[in-house]
């Protein structure tokens, strides 16, 4: 249930909930504070809650300067209702915005989580499905001859090399290595002409 807060003629305003006189900044604080507010004529029960509100709006702008821009202003008093109007839809879109965001993103993130739930059913049935195929290849008949075939082959190589490098071994410990190089001959010195 709202708060009533009743406006006199005097133009004082008084809560009802807490039985005392309040000023404009109380109620813009419950206001801020989410709690719904109505404010009434004592004499005759007129609703006044926009027409205060709009007050707070004024005095908030005396006090700050700036909360509205010069040109919303003047909208608002060229197109008076419409620009309200307008203004007024806008405001209540982006509110609904920010309202349903949370509802939103929690619903996006309920669609990953059925998408990843998806995905990992799907990886198990793809990896079944290739382990399966591999159980069948290799149970084949035809292809654990052929692993067989493959394993004897590697075998009959690995004891060739086997071989051979011991037959390398023992011809490289067998081998005498070959003796130096002889000393070049000098040849003989021939006499000189004269002396014959």
């Amino acid at each position: 249930m709202a708060r009533l807060v009743k406006r006199y003629s005097n133009r004082k305003l008084y809560d009802t909930t807490e039985s005392r006189y309040v000023t404009l900044d109380e109620i813009a604080r419950w206001v801020r504070a989410g709690e719904d507010v109505k404010i009434t004529e004592n004499e005759n029960g007129e609703d006044l809650t926009a027409v205060t509100f709009a007050q707070i709006i004024l005095e908030g702008e005396r006090k700050k300067s700036g909360l509205l821009s010069l040109g919303l202003m003047r909208e608002l008093i060229q197109h008076g209702e419409a620009a309200l109007q307008n203004i007024a839809a806008t405001v209540d879109k982006g509110m609904e915005a920010i309202r349903s965001a949370p509802e939103r993103a929690g619903r996006r993130v309920q669609e990953l989580a059925r998408v990843a739930d998806r995905l990992a059913e799907l990886q198990k049935r793809v990896d079944e499905v290739v382990r399966r195929s591999v159980e069948r290849v290799t149970g084949h008949p035809a292809f654990q001859q052929e692993i067989k075939r493959i394993e004897r082959t590697v075998q009959a190589l690995e004891a060739r090399i086997g071989r051979l490098r011991s037959t390398d071994e023992e011809t490289a410990a067998s081998e005498v290595p070959p003796p130096p190089p002889a000393a070049p001959e000098t040849p003989p010195t021939s006499r000189a002409s004269g002396d014959n």
